[in-house]
């Protein structure tokens, strides 16, 4: 009876194996084995995981179409890909912007900090009213065809073509502060190349429209930098309020929350409502009435560590 069981178990091994491998692959991680199965080429549905976290978002599996997969050996591919983008555009100054990118359900990205990051610049005034556009009621309407350039041009592709098109552009009505608002989803065609090492596949390249490729290896480390940056331009913003109502009133504002903070100071003595930091979090406030600090918890969201920036009263 012993033998016939372990007669068993010996022919279940190998058929866990194979089960065991994949899970691990798809996790990124390598298992130390030979098998065909761990030096198999990326796959369609590895690339579309990769390319759905890459930088460290979370895009639903679902925005993410993959076209061809290409490789180079076991190292590396090209993936062609459709990727479902959402942009949050503000109408300013009689000009419709891109300003934000959605790269998580309850994520969003400014436009602003990923070109800074990546040096480069965003496109302006490509898509200010032009002759096709203002059949409309109203020159600055947000058609479908505005909104197509706006993206277009964001991506350097030349219209008309298939590589972005335009899903839905969002009821008018959403407005911040004076400033209309609308969203627009639209699905994009890019180039991605992907590498592999000991810790998984990776993007490393982004190609789109009529430009070069973009290493964007250490894209995340530089967005972080750049996000770094945007925080302490917020936070120089909200303390030149604060020596302005300080030189009205004789005092600073007295709170320990940043959303009293500027409930205090919009709309006299800020112009533009700052809430959460690059990182998406409340920024921290501690305020008396002769000195106050400010304080963004950085890119590790846990207060008083060496990534935060902070901005305190002279």
């Amino acid at each position: 009876m012993r033998r016939k069981v372990s007669h068993k178990k010996a022919h279940k091994a190998p058929n866990d194996l194979r089960l065991f491998v994949p899970f691990v692959l798809f996790c990124g991680f390598f298992a130390v084995v030979c098998s065909v199965q761990a030096r198999a080429d990326l796959n369609q549905k590895q690339a579309r995981k990769v390319i759905q976290t890459m930088g460290g978002w979370s895009l639903p599996s679902d925005s993410v179409r993959i076209r061809s997969v290409n490789s180079s050996g076991t190292e590396g591919a090209e993936v062609k890909a459709e990727i479902e983008t959402v942009f949050r555009l503000r109408l300013s100054a009689g000009h419709w912007q891109l300003q934000e990118l959605r790269t998580a359900p309850d994520r969003w990205e400014r436009l602003a900090v990923i070109a800074r990051a990546a040096k480069v610049e965003l496109p302006s005034g490509e898509c200010d009213a032009p002759p096709q556009f203002a059949r409309s009621k109203a020159v600055t309407e947000l058609t479908a065809k505005r909104a197509r350039c706006l993206v277009a041009a964001l991506f350097g592709v030349t219209l008309p073509s298939d590589d972005v098109r335009i899903k839905e552009v969002s009821p008018f009505g959403l407005s911040i502060g004076k400033e209309s608002a609308a969203l627009v989803t639209a699905l994009v065609t890019a180039d991605f190349r992907l590498a592999r090492n000991e810790g998984g596949w990776r993007v490393t390249g982004f190609k789109s429209g009529t430009r070069d490729w973009v290493d964007v290896s250490d894209l995340p480390l530089a967005i972080d930098q750049a996000k770094r940056s945007a925080a302490s331009d917020d936070l120089s913003i909200i303390a030149k309020a604060l020596s302005d109502f300080r030189r009205d009133r004789g005092y600073f504002v007295v709170a320990d929350k940043e959303s009293v903070l500027i409930d205090h100071l919009s709309p006299k003595y800020l112009a533009r409502v700052i809430r959460v930091d690059p990182w998406h979090r409340p920024y921290q406030y501690d305020g008396q009435q002769d000195h106050y600090s400010l304080r963004s918890l950085g890119p590790d969201g846990i207060p008083n560590t060496p990534d935060d920036v902070v901005v305190s009263s002279p």
